[in-house]
């Protein structure tokens, strides 16, 4: 598993630093403004009061920002754990690969805003149709399986399949669907602070996933 450290904070820490050099620049000014007051026309008193809820308002705003960028590392880590979690469980994701290992077939599912009937054509790695099958849907989630058999009825051989479903309503409309396949999630690598999950060779962002089981 190929995983990097992620904790990109530049520039939340550009953003503190540049407040924090206007704080110092507020406050030079300021001494500088009292230092060459005339004695005999000080500065008025709410003049001065304003000019010194001004840099309290940035000391503040430094804090926060502060706060702000150690909450945000923090949320990173938290969020990388439970990312790392994921290695070795089988997610669900957009797709229509279908994998036969030691004889079992991965599953394969579609999305559906109506119910219907599924016409499915599995392919092998040379495109062939191998088998065709239907099955009925309803709106929502339905399963798809592949029973692993060709049209001859005889167990296909391990390996990666793909699989291209049509869908029609009971009056014979076309429906728009969408299919996911099932795979286990080799790794997780991080790039641009975006956790990568790796599932059958393919690199999928972690908000792509759309189910996650054991």
């Amino acid at each position: 598993m190929n995983v990097s450290t992620v904790g990109n904070s530049t520039s939340t820490t550009a953003t503190i630093n540049g407040t924090q050099s206007e704080q110092d620049q507020f406050l030079q000014l300021l001494v500088t403004q009292l230092q060459n007051q005339d004695p005999l026309n000080p500065m008025d008193n709410a003049e001065f009061t304003s000019q010194l809820s001004q840099f309290a308002m940035l000391e503040e705003l430094v804090d926060m920002n502060a706060s702000m960028e150690q909450n945000m590392v923090y949320t990173q880590s938290l969020n990388n754990t439970m990312l790392l979690g994921l290695v070795g469980k089988e997610a669900v994701v957009e797709g229509d690969n279908v994998f036969v290992t030691d004889g079992d077939t991965s599953s394969s599912q579609i999305q559906v805003t109506a119910s219907g009937i599924a016409t499915v054509e599995v392919r092998n790695e040379s495109g062939t149709v191998i088998r065709t099958y239907t099955a009925e849907v309803e709106p929502g989630w339905s399963d798809l399986n592949w029973d692993g058999l060709n049209s001859t009825g005889d167990a296909v051989e391990d390996g990666t399949y793909t699989v291209s479903v049509s869908v029609e309503d009971r009056a014979g409309n076309p429906l728009e669907s969408i299919t996911y396949m099932s795979g286990v999630v080799d790794s997780i690598r991080f790039e641009n602070n975006m956790a990568l999950l790796s599932i059958a060779g393919h690199d999928y962002y972690a908000s792509e996933i759309a189910k996650v089981g054991i």
